[in-house]
Order: structure tokens, then C-alpha cells, then sequence
């Protein structure tokens, strides 16, 4: 029965060879790493990412365009406003707009009149002076509408509809207006959430937040997602609830769908600092009951034949005159029925096919976020991050190829 098992199995397991893109090979790195402590941590933003958005003008709430948790960009719509103060300075402005035509006019025919002796130095002064302070109003309402985000020069009529633009991109945290109520110009109608950045407050004994520097290092996990973080503060006072202090981080490229003030856990690692090898979590695996991490084959057999020839070379210059001859050439006998069994069993041996990677055992040192700092790869050497389902789907298929012929 467990033959046909076997049997059964080779023919899912070929196919994995196809998966090889599946496979991530990166280097071993050296890297300072110091105690590593775990610590409550909770997401948090500065006060000034959360702004508020007031209406400027006064007027009747008549719709919102966005609704709370939905994302903005800066100039997208978000409320809209019946104002009277907007309608009187729409028509205000257009008809400043046809007085200073007429002004223009009058001084132009005034600035004619002069020249043809018919008209005074005082008259022409007085039509300047007119079409100035009609322009000087002009320029001021002009002003003031295109700050509410109006653009005078397309006005054709006053109108009392005022839309309200987002200022920046953010989400939309709480609306504060009801719907149809009466504002003003200061009244608070929503805040708005800048999710550039996000920070997370670790709260820590007092002992160990007095070894906290700018060179600490924190990784936050989120929903199964590890995000490196870096020292911004140790803050001056502690939390009354855990007696703990608080120490701030920022989070470096969080995402933008943080949940604010959801609590989470971080990895920090305190001072002193040394140089250890460290690799991805995702390349530790169990195998044979010892923790391991894979490195191609080819790679590690180039090593130990680097190490072997060193070592000829040294028996060579140490001893070679006292060589065995006969032994020698018994040797090389052995060899030439060794090859010449190998060309009886070519073809068999062609037909299993060897994993391109082995098996490393290593020793775990201490996790830090999405790395964990080993024992057993040198810096620097290649090993396999990504995809270590695979490689052991493959070693064990060269496995069962090996014990089947």
C-alpha cells in the first residue's frame, strides 16, 4: 500500500519544479542588533494630522458630497452651502464689474475732450480717480471670491450656492454639522484625517525606556504585517492606568488604513548594540526536527571544494615525497571500476533528478520583527527567503526519485 501512496504522490510533485519564480533567493546581512523587548504599542497620529474644516461663510448646510471614513483628495467636493452673504458679493462684484466699464468709458471720453481743449485737468483727474476706487472695490471682492474657491471671471450671475473644497488629501474622521442646520463663518462642519504618517505610542517599564536613543529601532505587527519603525521621543509623562512610560515611534511606510488607536505589538531592540547575521522569518523552517534555512547546492559544493583544495595543497607541500605510490595506484583502480559502473548506471542516474538546494541548520538568536538574527550562514552568503515550501516539496521529490530506482 505505501507504494502505490508513493507512487500516487510523484506525479503532484514534478510539477513544482514549474514553481521555481516562486522562489526568492536574498543574502545573509550584518546587522547591529541589541536586547529585543516586547511592548504594547498603540497607533496614534500627531494633533496636527486631524484638522478641521469650517464652512467661512455663513449660510444653510444643504448637502455633504463625502460621508465619514471616505478618502479625499485636495479640490474634490465636499459641502454645499446656500449663503445670502455669497449672493450679495456674486452681485456686488458684477455690478462693480459694469461701473467700471462706464468709469472706463467716462474717462476715456473725458481724456478726448481735454485734448481738444473742451474739458478741464480737473475733470480728467476726477474720472481717473472714480475708475480707481470702482476697480479698488473690484480687485477686493475678486480677492475674497476666489479664496471661497470662486473664479470671478467665470461669474455670469450672483449665485448663493457656495461648494466647500477639501483643502488636502485625507480621510474623512467625523462630521460635526448636522445636515440642513444654520452655520457661520467659524462653524466646524468636519474633520479631516492626513494619513501621511503614523505613529505608534510603546509603552515600556521606566527601566527599560531609560536605554531608549535615536538609534532604537521598533517593528510594529498589524494583521500579520511587521512595519520597521524608528525613535521619535521619550515622553515626558507616565501613563497613570499601566505606570508605564510612553515612548513614541514613528511608523516608516505605513500604509494609509491604520486604524487609530488600535493597540498592536512591537519588537524594540535597546542598547548595546552588536553585529549579528540576520535573514527573513519566512526563510526558518523545521526540518528533520532541527530549525534550518536552504541555500542553493551548487553554491555550498563550491565552498567545500575551495576548503578541500586548500587542504591538498597543504598535504601536498607537507608530505608528498612520503607518498604511497601502490596506494596510489590502488586508488586509481578503484576509481576506473567506480567509472566504469557509473557508465553501466548512466542512464539511471539521469533519471533522478537532485533538489538544487540543501538543508542548513541553524541556531536562532533573537527575532526582530520580520528578521531573526542566526547562527550557522556567514554574512552575505544567498539563501532562500521566499518559497521554502517549494524547496522542501523538491528535496523530497529527489528524495523519494533516489530511494525508488
Amino acid at each position: 500500500m505505501t507504494k502505490y501512496i508513493l507512487l500516487l504522490l510523484l506525479p503532484l510533485l514534478f510539477p513544482l519544479q514549474g514553481l521555481a519564480n516562486e522562489i526568492k533567493i536574498e543574502h545573509a546581512e550584518l546587522k547591529p542588533l541589541g536586547k529585543v523587548i516586547q511592548a504594547n504599542a498603540q497607533i496614534t497620529q500627531l494633533s496636527g494630522q486631524k484638522q478641521e474644516v469650517v464652512s467661512r461663510l455663513s449660510g444653510h448646510l444643504e448637502s455633504y458630497f463625502v460621508t465619514p471614513g471616505q478618502q479625499v483628495k485636495e479640490g474634490d467636493k465636499i459641502v454645499l452651502i446656500e449663503s445670502i452673504e455669497l449672493s450679495k458679493m456674486t452681485a456686488g462684484y458684477l455690478a462693480l464689474l459694469e461701473q467700471s466699464k462706464a468709469a472706463e468709458a467716462q474717462k476715456n471720453n473725458t481724456m478726448k475732450l481735454h485734448k481738444k481743449g473742451f474739458s478741464s485737468q480737473n475733470d480728467l483727474s476726477n474720472a481717473i480717480v472714480a475708475l480707481e476706487e470702482i476697480r479698488s472695490k473690484q480687485n477686493a471682492l475678486s480677492s475674497q471670491l476666489k479664496s471661497l474657491g470662486i473664479k470671478p471671471e467665470e461669474l455670469k450671475n450672483a449665485t448663493d450656492q457656495f461648494i466647500l473644497y477639501a483643502h488636502a488629501d485625507g480621510v474623512v474622521g467625523e462630521v460635526l454639522a448636522p445636515l440642513h442646520s444654520n452655520v457661520n463663518a467659524q462653524t466646524p462642519l468636519m474633520t479631516l484625517v492626513n494619513q501621511s504618517d503614523y505613529y505608534a505610542v510603546a509603552y515600556l517599564a521606566v527601566g527599560d525606556a531609560m536605554q531608549v536613543s535615536h538609534e532604537t529601532k521598533g517593528w510594529l505587527s498589524v494583521a500579520n504585517k511587521t512595519y520597521p519603525s524608528h525613535f521619535v521621543q521619550l515622553l515626558p509623562s507616565i501613563d497613570e492606568e499601566t505606570q508605564r512610560a510612553k515612548v513614541l515611534f514613528q511608523i516608516e511606510k505605513s500604509p494609509s488604513n491604520l486604524l487609530l488607536g488600535a493597540f498592536a505589538e512591537m519588537d524594540i531592540s535597546l542598547t548595546p548594540y552588536r553585529d549579528v547575521v540576520m535573514v527573513k522569518k519566512s526563510a526558518l523552517t523545521l526540518y528533520q526536527g532541527e530549525w534550518v534555512v536552504f541555500v542553493e547546492a551548487k553554491n555550498e559544493e563550491a565552498e567545500h571544494h575551495e576548503e578541500k583544495s586548500g587542504l591538498d595543497h597543504e598535504e601536498e607541500a607537507n608530505g608528498h615525497d612520503g607518498h604511497d605510490h601502490n596506494a596510489h595506484k590502488e586508488e586509481k583502480h578503484d576509481d576506473e571500476d567506480e567509472e566504469a559502473h557509473d557508465e553501466d548506471g548512466e542512464e539511471d542516474h539521469d533519471e533522478d533528478e537532485e533538489a538544487p538546494y540543501i538543508a542548513k541548520m541553524v541556531n536562532i538568536i533573537e527575532y526582530a520583527g520580520e528578521y531573526v538574527a542566526i547562527e550557522g550562514i556567514r554574512a552575505d552568503e544567498e539563501y532562500v527567503s521566499e518559497g521554502v515550501y517549494f524547496v522542501k516539496s523538491m528535496i523530497l521529490k529527489s528524495s523519494l526519485g533516489e530511494h525508488g530506482h
